[in-house]
């Protein structure tokens, strides 16, 4: 049995690293997803929970405005492997830490005899945030509320070069600014007895600068904020699901104080997600997103769709920790 468990987790870890070398097309905005694509929420006291997750974003959709614009000739996406650490100091203090690493892919001139093939991989951005609970879920008062604040960190690189010349920030594997991060979290349960529950989650990213070309040459992506709203039960005693919409929104980028062009929008998705518990310690997490509504300032590239598979191990089986 321990053997067949061993088996398992070694291959769907596998399986979830292997996939950020396939090939692939790149992201219209720095990094890794670090705020929208987290599984973890928070965790009880001396608990220690592990999650990776991989997430595919297919960015080969083009839109002016609320419109979609044909974009054969150029296709686009972004593989991110996610690492999350949650631990819980007591039971309503936990710690989560959020690493990423990123692969970018950006194929321009598809349809002709000549395609211009770019890849760049690397170090992303990380995230550590402090997280507290408000409100704890009992049977006398079914609801729960947790708050959380905390940085993002630029580990990752802005300095690639192709052909002697710096890239572009949509193709870096890091933003290069420190930013600070504000978090929600807040469900309920509504039936008895049961594991059915709705949930909202709010983040938001106030983003810093950095010097990309030298100094008085500050870049500043937009601020970003990030509303999901969902439910979620068990279907089985391993098998459970959760269905969710997820809005997002990020201001203009800027360039020494002033926006930039064709950077900033707002978003609309359909987030649904199965779960399956393997064993008491070890849970498999199958999740996507599927847009619903985009309207971006300008001319941009946006996601077509995302699909993330994630894995998450709980050292403490007797423990719970909030998965969304």
């Amino acid at each position: 049995m321990i053997l067949r468990r061993l088996f398992y987790l070694v291959l769907l870890a596998a399986f979830t690293l292997s996939a950020q070398f396939v090939k692939a097309q790149t992201c219209s905005c720095a990094g890794a997803p670090l705020l929208g694509s987290q599984s973890l929420g928070t965790t009880e006291s001396g608990n220690f929970v592990i999650g990776l997750t991989h997430e595919y974003n297919d960015i080969s959709s083009l839109y002016a405005g609320n419109a979609s614009l044909d974009d054969s000739n150029t296709s686009r996406a972004t593989n991110s492997t996610l690492l999350e650490i949650n631990y819980g100091f007591s039971r309503r203090l936990s710690l989560s830490a959020t690493f990423s690493y990123v692969t970018k892919n950006r194929i321009t001139g598809r349809l002709t005899s000549n395609p211009d093939d770019i890849t760049t991989r690397g170090i992303g951005d990380g995230v550590l945030l402090l997280k507290y609970v408000l409100k704890e879920h009992s049977l006398a008062s079914q609801y729960s509320i947790a708050l959380g604040s905390g940085i993002k960190a630029p580990f990752g690189t802005t300095s690639l070069r192709n052909n002697g010349f710096q890239m572009n920030a949509d193709m870096q594997p890091g933003s290069g600014a420190w930013d600070a991060v504000f978090w929600s979290y807040a469900s309920a349960s509504f039936v008895p007895h049961t594991d059915f529950s709705v949930y909202m989650l709010n983040s938001y990213r106030l983003t810093g600068t950095n010097e990309r070309f030298g100094e008085n040459d500050e870049y500043k992506f937009g601020n970003e904020w990030i509303t999901m709203m969902g439910t979620g039960n068990t279907i089985t005693d391993q098998l459970g699901y959760s269905l969710s919409f997820r809005f997002r929104y990020t201001a203009s980028d800027q360039r020494n104080n002033q926006d930039m062009p064709n950077t900033g929008g707002t978003w609309l998705m359909v987030n649904p997600a199965l779960s399956y518990d393997l064993f008491d310690q070890l849970t498999v997490r199958l999740s996507g997103n599927i847009p619903v509504y985009q309207h971006l300032e300008g001319t941009q590239p946006t996601t077509s769709y995302t699909a993330s598979l994630s894995l998450f191990y709980s050292f403490n089986k007797s423990a719970d920790f909030v998965k969304y």
